[in-house]
């Protein structure tokens, strides 16, 4: 959009709000001048179709003193459906074990991951659903759906709809696609899908689980973000130990392309239960998180290597 300053100016200069007992400032002004226009929009009942959000989108808009143009764009450009959910399972894994200790609702997770790969959006991911929702925060929330489906995310009574906090298999796995991308620099980025991204889980996240086909692999990738001589790393060891067959089962069960993907969320779920019958359970996950050092240190770097 060129002209933007014009249109801030001209939004600041007609839009007056008074006896408001909160600050006034252009973001406000703004939501009211929306709200304004819907309301026009609602009073006049124009029987034409209002232009679209992917119409509008695909316009070049320029903002002059005193007016606003539009030139449309008809070169046939196809418009998207914003960013796949599929896109967004990585890096909502590792922002949920940069914030694990945050216990954020679930509104508030998605707002602030929205915010962290705000740079990674198209306008497209801003559109408004028939439901009233931007079409990004749908988007995280089918990408969550899919993690909890393969228990990268804990399934609750005390989760379940009210927050999103990582399983073991999600700490671990969070761990090593953060221990990849920082090497590669591309941390917050919504990789491109490759060829392989045509299960409903996303290709990177099964490549990072064979870097954890074994126990002294578990165990590496665990000394990435938790300090070995924590005594929480300690107590539970034996429980790791005890659970690295279950493990082994888990990933080679994410890989197997034999199954279906309703048949892979299946067998993963079970597999899971039984690590928790194992000594996966709230206890462990206390001592973990714990344990884990994910602090602002750690955040510097990684906004860093982004």
């Amino acid at each position: 959009m060129r002209g933007r300053e014009h249109l801030e100016q001209t939004v600041d200069r007609i839009v007056i709000i008074r006896k408001l007992l909160r600050e006034v400032n252009l973001d406000l002004k703004i939501s009211a001048l929306i709200l304004a226009l819907e309301k026009l929009q609602r009073i006049r009942r124009s029987k034409q179709a209002p232009l679209s959000f992917e119409d509008f989108e695909q316009c070049a808009l320029v903002v002059e003193p005193g007016r606003m143009v539009l030139t449309a764009d008809n070169t046939g450009l196809s418009a998207t459906s914003g960013t796949q959910p599929i896109r967004m399972q990585a890096p909502l894994l590792l922002f949920l074990l940069l914030h694990h200790r945050d216990q954020y609702p679930v509104f508030e997770i998605i707002e602030s991951f929205v915010g962290w790969i705000w740079k990674e959006l198209t306008p497209f991911d801003f559109k408004k659903t028939k439901t009233g929702v931007t079409r990004c925060f749908t988007n995280t929330r089918f990408a969550a759906n899919t993690l909890r489906g393969y228990g990268f995310l804990k399934y609750t009574q005390k989760e379940a709809f009210k927050t999103w906090e990582l399983s073991l298999t999600g700490f671990l796995v969070a761990a090593e696609i953060l221990d990849r991308r920082r090497r590669l620099k591309v941390v917050t980025e919504l990789l491109p899908l490759g060829e392989k991204d045509n299960w409903d889980l996303s290709a990177e996240i099964r490549d990072a689980s064979k870097g954890l086909s074994s126990y002294e692999l578990v165990v590496d990738c665990l000394e990435t973000i938790c300090r070995r001589d924590s005594p929480a790393f300690r107590s539970f060891t034996p429980v790791l130990t005890k659970a690295s067959d279950l493990l082994k089962e888990y990933w080679a069960v994410l890989c197997d392309a034999s199954k279906s993907n309703q048949e892979r969320r299946k067998v993963s779920l079970q597999v899971l239960n039984r690590l928790e019958r194992e000594g996966i359970d709230d206890k462990f996950y206390e001592e973990f998180s714990r344990c884990v050092q994910i602090n602002d240190a750690l955040r510097r770097i990684f906004q860093n290597d982004a």
